[in-house]
């Protein structure tokens, strides 16, 4: 997945969705977005399992109808969740955030 720290959610080419066994007409809810590529109808599933390494989180996604799109993992309930540096040589490193 690419990290988009852009991006408010996670979202998904279609195909991804039968990898992930989900049914776009049954599990999820349908609306348009925006966004730099114009509006398009996002599938929006407000609950899956996702896991990064050691580190497990329940979020939402929305699948876009395009299949040429990259996974794009978006900030909420995930990404804003740990603290991450990014440096030169194209390592990444990801910290659980502190709870005050």
């Amino acid at each position: 997945m690419i990290i988009d720290t852009g991006a408010d959610y996670t979202l998904l080419p279609r195909y991804l969705a039968n990898d992930l066994k989900v049914s776009l007409e049954k599990d999820c809810k349908i609306f348009p977005t925006q966004g730099i590529g114009g509006t398009e109808k996002v599938y929006f599933l407000p609950k899956i399992k996702a896991k990064l390494g050691k580190w497990r989180r329940t979020i939402p996604i929305g699948f876009l109808e395009r299949d040429e799109i990259p996974p794009l993992m978006g900030r909420h309930l995930f990404f804003e969740t740990f603290e991450a540096l990014f440096s030169t040589n194209h390592t990444v490193s990801f910290y659980e955030k502190r709870k005050n």
